[in-house]
């Protein structure tokens, strides 16, 4: 079974990019050039960190992360889908972005997600902060769908569909 590739060595790839921009120190938000990881774009989030209450909201979205979750992520917030999250992916993806927001330093993390064929997808994350200024205030992630094929990315369950499907405290 081949495996689909698009995105094989995007977090090394995209890791490589990011630490030649600052030194291995988070870079200024305005350093990253699409132009230099065009073929890194459809697998790319950018999100905002938010203080007071502390959020983080997604303000970019690549086409094939849009593809995957099932619809576009932006103007969203991690924590709106924490509730209806029975994989506990947006917990794990949530608390590594707090990660990157207090050490500014990249995170690298693992989440599992459903199919419709009730095997379950390893996707890789990496993320890594960016400045704006003198702080933290944005994150680059990048998503690795390489680990399985194309079929089995097809056969993801968007989230709103897994958070539909959860069953609510009278059906318990």
């Amino acid at each position: 079974m081949s495996s689909w590739d698009s995105s094989k060595g995007s977090i090394e790839a995209l890791h490589r990019y990011w630490s030649s921009c600052a030194g291995g120190l988070a870079p200024q938000r305005s350093d990253i050039d699409p132009a230099d990881i065009k073929p890194l774009l459809p697998f790319l989030y950018i999100v905002a960190y938010e203080r007071d209450p502390f959020r983080v909201r997604y303000i970019l979205t690549g086409t094939e992360v849009d593809r995957w979750n099932g619809f576009n992520l932006t103007g969203r917030y991690v924590d709106e889908f924490l509730g209806n999250d029975t994989n506990n992916a947006n917990r794990i993806l949530l608390d590594a972005y707090t990660r990157v927001f207090e050490t500014a330093a990249p995170v690298f993390c693992t989440y599992s997600w459903p199919t419709r064929a009730g095997y379950t997808l390893e996707v890789r994350v990496g993320m890594f902060p960016l400045r704006v200024g003198e702080q933290v205030q944005q994150c680059l992630a990048i998503e690795d769908y390489s680990g399985f094929t194309r079929a089995m990315a097809d056969d993801s369950i968007p989230f709103e569909d897994v958070a539909a499907r959860r069953p609510d405290a009278s059906e318990s």
